[in-house]
C-alpha cells in the first residue's frame, strides 16, 4: 500500500472512529439530526485542518527538529486546531439546534422530555422549560465550549504524536539504509582504489564526509553517495578503454568537484568552459580529473581563501588544447613543486598514447593563476 492511501485511511478512519464516541455522547444532549450534522461536519473538519496542519509542518521541516524543539511547537499548534475545530463544530451544532427547533416549536418538548410529561399543568411546563432554555445561556456555552477546545486539543496532540513518531522511524530507517550503502561503496572503493587514478585518500575522504552527513543533511548525503558511485562506476568502466569522449571525462570531473565541495564548500569554485566543437573529441580517461585534484590539493587547499578552477577546452586545426586553470602559485620553476605521481602518470599515458604528439606543460598565467595546458593531436 502507498504512503499516500495509507495515510487517506488513517485520517479517515481515525477522525471518523473517535467521532462514533463523540456522537454517542452529544446524542443524548442534541436532537439526532443535529448530532448526525454536528459529527459530519466535525469529522471533515478535523481531516482538513490536520492536513493542513501537516502541510505546513513539512514545509516547515518540523521533523527534522529536535525533540526539545518539536514538543513546544505541537502543543501550541494542537491547542491551536482543538479550538479551531470546537467552535467550528460547536456553531454547527448550535445552528443546527436552533434551525430544528425554528422549524418545530415543539421539537425543544420532545427533546427534554417534557411532551412525554403527563397532568402537569402549562404554567409548570413553562417554568421546566425555562430551565432548559438555560442550558444555552452564555457561561454555560462557553463551558460547553472550553470542554469541546480541551477535548479536540488532545486528540491533535495524539493526532502529532502518533504523525511525528512516524516520521521519526521512517528518518531512522532511511539513515541505516544510508549506512548500509556506505558499506557498499566502500567495497566498491577498495576495488576502484587498485583500479583506476583516483586517489585512496579522496575516496575515504569523501566516504568519512557523507557521514557525517547523513544525520545532518541526508537528502545532500544521498546525492553526494551518487556522486561517489557514479565516479567509480565511471572509473571502472574507464579501465576498459584507452579514450573516452570529452563530455564524458567532464561528468567524471563534475562529480569529482561535487565531492571536494562538501569539505572545501564555498572556498571552492568553478565553472567549465567547453567548446561545444570539442565535446565529442576523446581524451585518456580520468586525465582532466587528475589535473583538477593536482590544483586542489597543491593550491586550493593551501588557501584560507580557497580559490577557483577553470576546465577550458579549445579546438584548432591540429590539436584539442585543454585548459585547467586555478587560483595560486608554482612553488618553484617549472611546476618542480607540483610534479606527484599523478602528473607523471598523466605525462606518461599522453607518451605512451601520442607519443611525442602530445604534451602536458603547468606554469603560472600570472601573479595569481597557475594554468595546467594539455594538447592532444585530433588525427
Amino acid at each position: 500500500m502507498k504512503k499516500n492511501q495509507l495515510y487517506w485511511m488513517l485520517q479517515i478512519g481515525g477522525w471518523g472512529g473517535l467521532h462514533i464516541t463523540s456522537f454517542l455522547a452529544i446524542a443524548f444532549i442534541l436532537p439526532f439530526w443535529a448530532s448526525v450534522i454536528s459529527s459530519l461536519v466535525s469529522v471533515l473538519c478535523a481531516i482538513l485542518i490536520s492536513h493542513l496542519y501537516r502541510l505546513y509542518a513539512k514545509k516547515r521541516k518540523w521533523k527534522d527538529l529536535k525533540i526539545v524543539k518539536l514538543i513546544p511547537r505541537v502543543f501550541f499548534s494542537s491547542i491551536l486546531q482543538g479550538a479551531l475545530l470546537a467552535i467550528l463544530t460547536f456553531l454547527v451544532a448550535i445552528s443546527s439546534v436552533m434551525l430544528l427547533i425554528k422549524l418545530d416549536p415543539n421539537l425543544m418538548d420532545h427533546f427534554t422530555g417534557l411532551s412525554k410529561m403527563e397532568g402537569v399543568d402549562e404554567a409548570t411546563l413553562e417554568k421546566l422549560r425555562e430551565v432548559n432554555r438555560g442550558i444555552f445561556t452564555p457561561s454555560t456555552l462557553i463551558i460547553m465550549a472550553m470542554s469541546f477546545i480541551g477535548s479536540y486539543s488532545v486528540y491533535f496532540v495524539s493526532w502529532s504524536s502518533i504523525y511525528f513518531a512516524y516520521q521519526f522511524l521512517q528518518k531512522n530507517r532511511e539513515v541505516e539504509i544510508e549506512k548500509w550503502k556506505l558499506q557498499a561503496t566502500v567495497k566498491d572503493a577498495e576495488l576502484s582504489a587498485l583500479k583506476s587514478q583516483i586517489n585512496p585518500h579522496f575516496i575515504f575522504n569523501s566516504l568519512n564526509n557523507i557521514r557525517s552527513l547523513v544525520v545532518e543533511d541526508a537528502e545532500k548525503a544521498r546525492d553526494s553517495i551518487t556522486h561517489l558511485s557514479d565516479l567509480l562506476r565511471f572509473s571502472i568502466q574507464f579501465d576498459h578503454y584507452e579514450k573516452v569522449s570529452l563530455e564524458k571525462e567532464m561528468e567524471v570531473v563534475a562529480h569529482y568537484l561535487n565531492l571536494e565541495s562538501i569539505q572545501l564548500e564555498d572556498r571552492l569554485r568553478y565553472q567549465f568552459l567547453i567548446d561545444s566543437e570539442s565535446k565529442d573529441f576523446v581524451v585518456p580517461p580520468m586525465i582532466i580529473q587528475t589535473l583538477v585534484e593536482n590544483a586542489i590539493k597543491h593550491c586550493i587547499n593551501n588557501l584560507i581563501q580557497g580559490g577557483e578552477i577553470i576546465v577550458e577546452s579549445k579546438k584548432t586545426d591540429s590539436f584539442l588544447n585543454i585548459f585547467v586553470k586555478n587560483t595560486g602559485q608554482l612553488k618553484g620553476p617549472n611546476g618542480s613543486k607540483r610534479k606527484g605521481i599523478g602528473i607523471g602518470n598523466a605525462r606518461e599515458r599522453l607518451r605512451l598514447l601520442y607519443g611525442d604528439k602530445a604534451s602536458l606543460s603547468i606554469e603560472n598565467m600570472n601573479e595569481h593563476m597557475v594554468c595546467a595546458t594539455v594538447k592532444i593531436p585530433i588525427n
